[in-house]
């Protein structure tokens, strides 16, 4: 079996996905999440969406079908695919092979998600998903806007603190102060989020944290 050195892949990818978010406000067009994609693939197994599919060991490497055809891919190979299981969802992965045997192929990269028109409601988490990511968000949110992706309401800043109408129980949240919010956002996902009050202005609040994205029903 050949490998490299997927943990400092996974760390670096978190890095470049974080710096990445930093720069992106919140506004009123698609959601996007970006983050690290580990997937395991059994024979005959394929990435969740598309025709990509591990074939098995070849005698020269993994055989694996790519765009409806066979190809054989080695250690360091790409695994690119795009999917769209709904009009308004889009599914991206950049992918790099770093092992394979003769019971699984095992890629890791990055795996993009951008959704048209969501609608959040809280609701539990699906038993089980056919892809799940972690993604760094960051948003600066005006006063009664909605924190992208969830529908919890920046009401104000009041006393220093921010309050917060959506969510229920206490209302207020102070700088450094974590804020979580599960539900459904779109017909094919849902949303774990922590976010981390970071600053707290009149009129607008800045959060930043992560969303566990669950693809589910493809």
């Amino acid at each position: 079996m050949v490998r490299m050195g997927g943990v400092r892949w996974l760390n670096l990818l978190m890095m470049i996905g974080l710096v990445a978010c930093m720069r992106k406000p919140a506004g009123s067009g698609p959601l996007i999440y970006e983050g690290p994609y580990r997937v395991d693939l059994a024979v005959g197994q394929g990435l969740p969406g598309t025709d990509v599919r591990y074939l098995g060991l070849g005698p020269q490497g993994a055989r694996v079908r790519l765009e409806g055809q066979e190809v054989t891919r080695l250690a360091g190979d790409s695994l690119e695919a795009e999917a769209q299981p709904h009009p308004t969802l889009k599914v991206r992965y950049n992918l790099r092979i770093y092992s394979y045997d003769k019971q699984a192929l095992h890629a890791i990269g990055t795996i993009r998600a951008e959704l048209q028109g969501a609608q959040p409601r809280a609701a539990p988490l699906p038993k089980a998903a056919a892809a799940r990511f972690t993604a760094p968000v960051t948003y600066r949110v005006p006063k009664g806007g909605v924190i992208p992706g969830t529908s919890i309401i920046f009401a104000g800043k009041e006393e220093g603190r921010a309050r917060l109408e959506g969510i229920p129980g206490y209302p207020y949240r102070n700088v450094g102060d974590s804020i979580l919010w599960e539900g459904q956002i779109h017909p094919l996902v849902y949303l774990d989020a922590t976010f981390r009050v970071l600053l707290v202005e009149d009129e607008w609040l800045t959060v930043v944290g992560t969303a566990e994205v669950w693809l589910s029903g493809f």
